[in-house]
């Protein structure tokens, strides 16, 4: 063969591999954020249960894992989860049958692009607070970020929607701030490496990160005054004023901010008796689950269906209807 023949053909090879791998990168983007691949455990599988978490670095991520290992373990299902942005990424995929089970704050699920026939709860959990992050001695409160470079949580995230609305309340406009759309572990990076000034996290106690960073340098939290607490609780009825424990990082003295409830979602074709049932393994084995992380010991069955804004999906009525009687 010609040398000529041979360096065409190498050449139309190099193009179609290209294509190929551009190809992969655009399946794998929306609205310019990555999704990043089910984990390699539930691969290959269709009628894998699939958990729709967040980031690695915050709570959803081990519990969603410890529930996957329950469902495995008890109920014989092939289980696995997914690595997201959260809260508002994990609506869209349990509404689009992309995941049988989602975590995600009530706030989300308040907002009117989400239609309440699109996802049923299965049971409340526990509380996400917001940790308002930062490194500089001079940052005390909230007016102390005007001017600063300041990380608002992902796209998609419960942390991006909950830090705009206090960022709102306490007048502050994106103009006033440098703003980015970090992950949990990119903004913990960024405070650590002093590229940003502060960051916001919506996340159970504690968060393993900032647990992480406190460790390695001085922090401190910059507190929600009650005022604006009882103001964003009366617009947003989900918000309620409450306190990180002093005993919660290491050199953070106890501060005030907002808590929101989470909740565990799921789509309403999912047959009556398996959500039935993976509602009563969470229960029936959730010291467990607790091992995960210390905040699943804040899951209690008698404040499992208090606080949620959304309809309960029917296995999950009949758990809690048999329980109370």
């Amino acid at each position: 063969m010609k040398t000529g023949t041979l360096l065409k053909i190498l050449f139309l090879l190099i193009i179609l591999l290209v294509g190929s791998i551009k190809i992969k990168q655009e399946l794998f983007s929306t609205g310019g954020q990555t999704v990043p691949p089910l984990s390699e455990e539930i691969t290959g599988n269709q009628t894998t249960l699939v958990i729709a978490t967040g980031d690695m670095s915050g709570v959803y991520f081990p519990l969603g894992q410890a529930m996957a290992d329950l469902f495995r373990k008890y109920d014989g299902k092939s289980s696995g989860t997914q690595v997201t942005n959260a809260s508002v990424q994990n609506t869209k995929l349990v509404s689009q049958k992309q995941a049988e089970i989602g975590f995600s704050t009530v706030d989300v699920l308040a907002l009117p692009e989400y239609k309440k026939s699109e996802v049923l709860a299965l049971t409340g959990i526990y509380s996400n607070f917001i940790q308002i992050v930062t490194t500089e001695n001079e940052i005390k409160t909230l007016e102390d970020l005007r001017g600063k470079r300041v990380s608002i949580g992902t796209v998609g995230s419960g942390t991006k929607l909950m830090s705009e609305r206090i960022l709102k309340a306490a007048n502050l406009a994106s103009y006033d701030m440098d703003i980015s759309t970090l992950s949990f572990t990119q903004s913990a990076d960024a405070l650590r490496n002093g590229t940003i000034d502060v960051a916001f996290f919506s996340s159970g106690l504690p968060n393993p990160v900032i647990a992480e960073l406190a460790a390695e340098m001085e922090i401190s939290l910059v507190p929600i005054p009650k005022q604006m607490a009882d103001r964003l609780h009366e617009e947003f009825e989900y918000y309620t004023l409450d306190e990180i424990s002093g005993q919660t990082y290491e050199g953070v003295e106890s501060t005030p901010t907002l808590a929101v409830k989470n909740v565990l979602l799921t789509y309403p074709d999912l047959p009556k008796q398996e959500a039935y049932q993976m509602v009563k393994t969470l229960y029936d084995h959730l010291p467990e689950l607790q091992n995960a992380h210390p905040e699943a010991k804040e899951i209690k069955l008698a404040e499992a269906t208090r606080g949620i804004s959304i309809d309960f999906h029917p296995g999950a009525k009949q758990f809690f209807e048999e329980i109370i009687h």
